[in-house]
């Protein structure tokens, strides 16, 4: 994995480190009522277990919008802290797919719960679009 994360947070107007390591970079925009709306920019290095949003505390993260692919043909799931949110789904090299976003979440975490994404044989490369909110 590489280093820390480096965005924009435009809740705070500055750049720097997110607060996570892995391989996904994170723009992060703060909505109406104090929901979070992050836009997650996926691109591993390998197959394995990346961080697409850390737990905060008393929210869970809902997944309303994916674009995700492989670089090579495996497994991809979305999974928490609590187990998987999604079974793997096959994907073929250079394969994917497309969750347009919704009123109604793809998946959710459980409260206190990281997001996660994990691959195996191929690396995953996307984006992803999370509403944090109790």
């Amino acid at each position: 994995m590489s280093g820390p994360i480096r965005g924009f947070d435009k809740s705070i107007g500055k750049s720097g480190p997110v607060g996570l390591t892995g391989d996904a970079a994170h723009v992060r925009e703060v909505i109406a009522g104090g929901k979070t709306l992050t836009y997650v920019s996926v691109n591993q290095v390998a197959a394995g277990s990346t961080i697409l949003a850390a737990a905060s505390a008393g929210q869970r993260h809902k997944v309303i919008g994916v674009l995700l692919t492989m670089s090579a043909a495996g497994t991809l799931k979305l999974v928490d802290d609590v187990g998987d949110l999604t079974g793997p789904m096959d994907i073929g090299a250079a394969g994917g797919f497309v969750v347009p976003t919704s009123n109604y979440p793809f998946a959710q975490t459980a409260v206190n719960s990281a997001l996660r994404v994990v691959t195996t044989l191929g690396a995953a490369r996307g984006s992803l679009i999370i509403l944090t909110e109790a």
